[in-house]
C-alpha cells in the first residue's frame, strides 16, 4: 500500500453479520487493505456468496465464512481457533456488526426481545473480544469495533430496545477500551465504534422506496444525500490499522451530519 499506516497486511479481521450489507462491505475493505477476513454469521449461504466475492475481486483466498450464532457463547474460542487454522494469524481485528432491530411498540415487546437485542449488540461483542485476548497479546495488536448507531443519539419511534443497546455500545466500548489496555497487560490494542446514518442495503429497502421518505432523510444530512455500505469502508479501515493506534473508546459517527444538524 501507498502508506505503511493503513497496511493490513499479515492481519486477521473477524467480522460479525458479515454476510451482507454493512458488513459485506467493511469484510471486503479490509480485505482490500491486506487483511484475511472471516465472515461470521447464522446464515451459511450469504457468508460463502460474501467471501467467493471479495476472492473473485481481489484475486486470492483472502475471505473466508464461518457459519456460527454470536449468542452460543461457548463457540467463540472454537470460531477463533478456526479463523487462526484457515488465515494462519490470530484474529486482531474484531468488527461486531451482528445486530437485530425489533420494531414494536412498547406495549407489544416482551422481555424475550429486550433479552435478544441486548445479548446481541451488547453482551455478545463483548465475549467475542474476550475470546480474542489471546491472540491480542501474542501480536502486540488489537483493534475491535463496534458498530453504533444513529439511535446512540436519537430515538426513532417503536425502537426503545434498539435505542437502549445502541446507545449502550458507547458505553461498551469505553469499558472495553479500558480492560484491552497497558493497565490489564495488552500492547497496543484499541476498542472503538463506528456509527452509520441510513444506509441502502437489504433490509433498509422498504424505507428508501420511498422515495418521499428517502428524500426526506437525505435532506436531513449535511452531504445531502443517504448512505450506502461503502461509506463505511475508509473508517473500518482507519480504526482497524494502525493509523488509529492513539484513539481508544472513541465513537466516530459516519452519517453524513445527520447527528450534527438541527432545525434549519
Amino acid at each position: 500500500m501507498a502508506n505503511p499506516l493503513f497496511d493490513l497486511s499479515n492481519r486477521t479481521a473477524l467480522i460479525t453479520g458479515g454476510g451482507t450489507g454493512i458488513g459485506a462491505a467493511m469484510a471486503l475493505g479490509l480485505a482490500e487493505a491486506g487483511a484475511k477476513v472471516i465472515l461470521v454469521g447464522r446464515r451459511k449461504e450469504p457468508l460463502e456468496a460474501t467471501a467467493f466475492d471479495i476472492n473473485s475481486k481481489l484475486g486470492a483466498t483472502v475471505a473466508f465464512a464461518i457459519s456460527g450464532d454470536v449468542l452460543k457463547y461457548d463457540t467463540f474460542d472454537s470460531i477463533i481457533s478456526q479463523s487462526k487454522e484457515l488465515t494462519g494469524k490470530p484474529v486482531t481485528i474484531v468488527v461486531n456488526n451482528a445486530g437485530v432491530n425489533v420494531r414494536l411498540k412498547a406495549p407489544d415487546l416482551t422481555p424475550e426481545h429486550w433479552k435478544l437485542t441486548l445479548d446481541l449488540m451488547l453482551v455478545a461483542p463483548f465475549f467475542v473480544a474476550r475470546a480474542c485476548a489471546d491472540g491480542f497479546k501474542q501480536e502486540g495488536y488489537g483493534r475491535i469495533i463496534n458498530t453504533a448507531s444513529l439511535q446512540s443519539y436519537q430515538i426513532f419511534s417503536d425502537s426503545i430496545p434498539y435505542a437502549a443497546a445502541k446507545s449502550g455500545v458507547l458505553g461498551l466500548a469505553r469499558g472495553m477500551a479500558e480492560y484491552f489496555s497497558s493497565t490489564h497487560g495488552f500492547t497496543n490494542v484499541t476498542c472503538n465504534n463506528i456509527g452509520p446514518g441510513y444506509v441502502k442495503t437489504d433490509l433498509t429497502a422498504k424505507v428508501f422506496d420511498n422515495v418521499e421518505k428517502a428524500n426526506k432523510l437525505a435532506e436531513s444530512t449535511l452531504v445531502g444525500r443517504n448512505s450506502v455500505p461503502e461509506d463505511l469502508i475508509g473508517t473500518t479501515v482507519y480504526l482497524a490499522s494502525s493509523a488509529s493506534a492513539y484513539v481508544t473508546g472513541q465513537t466516530i459517527m459516519v452519517d453524513g451530519g445527520f447527528t450534527s444538524l438541527g432545525l434549519r
